[in-house]
């Protein structure tokens, strides 16, 4: 019977201790940001395929540096870890109250600027199962909190359905810009939940409406339309009397941290005492960050440029353009039995997001839809709910999700029973 073959990508091969030459077992290999991973076993051998041509490999072991391969060049590969030397680390003062002082923050940044995106019955608030990996240090100067960790962190999203493991490359946070420079490669465990499938199903289509990866997938199979996207050129006139507000405010927010030993106790009205004053900011905080814009419909597909050689696109921006989605209660109902979802309270809403290139050189996009340059920005609804939204990029919306009979954390329980 005649069939189509997908290409797949084969990475198998052996990972040894790079100063002995022996093999190390139990190393984890993955797919970076999939669902597709495995273990080295006694050998330090490994097998592992995806149909994702443009697929990073990691290399990943506890007390050893890891590896990110961003082609396969062969088959038969033998990685070559080397060890982490503590004695050459530099050495950092990290703050003595740690989880307990930056936790909260650290979650939030992490997952989502609403922390009901991620709380479950189950496990609340506390998603991060192994606290203790991580260190902190605050840079009292320069108001920077920085993050690291010295094996993945195990971060259980219960209304996904997923146990992520995130190996932290980079965590920087800027307080007084409120900014964060956030570097890692993901792996993706399907586990047991406590909310019914179709809650499940139905955060998930939620999540992937209107997301970055709904809009590159969009992108590349031409359809940005048809999916309800619309994309402008974009320029604004912002709101000067809100901006020296909030950067007011922000200093007075980051004078008071500095003496603060929980960094999640300050609010507006601690800051400001006089009752005219906390009034006058407050209407000033709820205002539009702008005071006119203006926006032309954006032919995207101009500005897009096929490489039939290395399967990639080019997108490239010369100005700031903003990307509209329409959510259709429709749309997130699918796959569920749901009729009418409370979640809109609409029939439909429409969601907005600001995306520009930091360098001026082109984004690049694999033709199945994953960004692999780092040279973008984006801010609005495709931002703000950072690591709660995300969903592995081997993710498929017309595959409805399956109830996971494998509970991931069985093994791991000793994590809930060690947070500080």
């Amino acid at each position: 019977m005649p069939f189509i073959a997908l290409a797949q990508t084969i990475a198998a091969g052996r990972v040894v201790d790079a100063e002995t030459g022996n093999p190390l077992e139990n190393v984890s290999v993955y797919f970076n940001e999939t669902q597709i991973g495995t273990k080295t076993n006694l050998g330090g051998r490994f097998f592992i395929e995806t149909s994702n041509s443009k697929a990073k490999l990691v290399i990943s072991c506890v007390g050893y540096h890891k590896i990110i391969l961003d082609e396969i060049p062969r088959q038969n590969l033998k990685i070559l870890l080397k060890p982490i030397n503590n004695t050459l680390k530099e050495v950092v003062v990290s703050d003595r109250n740690g989880w307990q002082k930056w936790g909260s923050l650290f979650t939030k940044l992490l997952m989502s600027d609403n922390s009901h995106d991620y709380y479950s019955k189950k496990y609340g608030g506390d998603v991060v199962l192994n606290p203790k990996v991580i260190s902190f240090y605050f840079d009292r100067e320069e108001n920077i909190l920085t993050a690291s960790s010295t094996e993945p962190i195990w971060i259980v999203n219960d209304v996904l359905g997923y146990l992520i493991k995130v190996d932290l490359d980079e965590f920087i946070y800027d307080i007084g810009k409120e900014r964060i420079k956030y570097k890692s490669t993901l792996f993706f465990e399907p586990t047991k939940s406590s909310l019914p499938l179709d809650n499940i199903q139905l955060t998930t289509n939620s999540v992937y409406q209107g997301s970055l990866t709904h809009f590159f997938n969009s992108l590349v199979k031409h359809k940005l339309n048809e999916e309800g996207f619309g994309l402008y050129t974009y320029s604004e006139v912002k709101n000067q009397e809100k901006i020296r507000v909030q950067t007011l405010v922000n200093k007075l927010k980051y004078d008071q941290l500095k003496n603060k030993q929980f960094a999640m106790t300050i609010n507006l009205e601690s800051l400001i005492k006089d009752k005219d004053s906390l009034r006058y900011y407050r209407k000033m905080l709820a205002e539009s960050d702008y005071i006119t814009r203006k926006l032309d419909t954006l032919d995207v597909y101009r500005l897009l440029k096929k490489d039939t050689l290395h399967n990639l696109l080019s997108l490239n921006l010369k100005d700031t353009i903003m990307i509209t989605y329409v959510r259709h209660q429709k749309s997130l109902a699918m796959h569920t039995d749901y009729i009418n979802i409370r979640r809109d309270r609409k029939e439909w809403i429409k969601v907005e997001t600001l995306m520009v290139l930091t360098d001026g050189q082109p984004l690049i996009i694999s033709d199945t839809g994953n960004p692999l340059s780092n040279n973008w920005y984006v801010n609005g609804f495709m931002s703000s709910k950072r690591l709660v939204s995300a969903l592995p990029a081997d993710f498929d919306p017309e595959v409805p999700r399956v109830k996971a009979k494998h509970d991931a954390l069985k093994n791991h329980a000793i994590f809930r029973d060690e947070r500080p």
